[in-house]
């Protein structure tokens, strides 16, 4: 019996701006599009959170792995998403005077 040969595709998309970009030999650390980490840790039990990943068979012999960043921790359940980026300082609007 042969074996199948199953072509793997690899992508991580970012968590913050939600750009995908190919995982080749060296995968970046950072999203090249917005800047922001790929790895994730958790502030409440200090552990690092791996990424989760979804799978497409388009066709019999070919899948499309998807990594994204994991949005709360697996151990403590706490929130990794971090809600007030790109708001002002202060509580206002940057056109408030």
């Amino acid at each position: 019996m042969k074996k199948k040969e199953v072509k793997m595709t690899v992508d991580l998309q970012c968590g913050a701006c939600g750009a995908l970009v190919h995982k080749g030999e060296n995968p970046p650390k950072f999203c090249p599009c917005c800047g922001a980490g790929f790895e994730r840790y958790c502030i409440t039990c200090r552990k690092r959170v791996d990424m989760f990943f979804e799978e497409w068979w388009p066709e019999e012999e070919e899948c499309v792995r998807t990594y994204s960043p994991a949005k709360r921790c697996p151990t403590c359940n706490a929130s990794l998403e971090v809600e007030d980026r790109g708001k002002p300082q202060g509580g206002g609007t940057a056109f408030e005077h």
